[in-house]
């Protein structure tokens, strides 16, 4: 799995040379679920989290320059003050993207990782680094829940 984090983070991030092997390692666990059926539990778009497996992955923003900003860190673990659905909402392979140019016309690249759902193709979340025209990258975390179901 490409690896399209930046390894810095916000100042709540301890990115001394000591947390690095840690970095690594939580990166090594989550690329090696590429491929994988998981079960997916759900995301806060606030908290930048979501559940697969019942391990819990929080996604940290690199602030760049204050204007700027783009993929930081992951980290993982079983506390969190997010609130996860009981049962899963889908079974998900995580997938990496990047050169899309989205409709509407604007020149963008981005990279990433996508949660899709192995039944219908539906991507409920993607976080990773947007660039609008080569110039702006901003960091982007967005669940994207289906429609309900409406019986006629």
């Amino acid at each position: 799995m490409k690896d399209y984090f930046s390894y810095k983070a916000s100042e709540d991030y301890d990115e001394e040379a000591t947390h690095r092997a840690y970095r690594e390692q939580v990166f090594r666990h989550f690329s090696a679920l590429d491929g994988m059926v998981l079960d997916y539990y759900g995301a806060d778009d606030a908290a930048h989290e979501f559940m697969v497996d019942g391990i819990i992955f929080k996604v940290l923003e690199d602030p760049n320059d204050g204007y700027r900003s783009m993929l930081g860190v992951i980290e993982y673990g079983k506390k969190s003050d997010s609130i996860f659905f009981r049962r899963p909402l889908a079974k998900v392979r995580i997938e990496t993207y990047e050169g899309r140019t989205p409709e509407g016309g604007w020149s963008q690249s981005d990279e990433g990782y996508q949660l899709v759902d192995i039944e219908d193709g539906h991507v409920w979340l993607e976080f990773g680094t947007d660039n609008t025209d080569d110039y702006y990258p901003y960091f982007v975390f967005r669940h994207t829940p289906k429609e309900p179901e409406v019986e006629v």
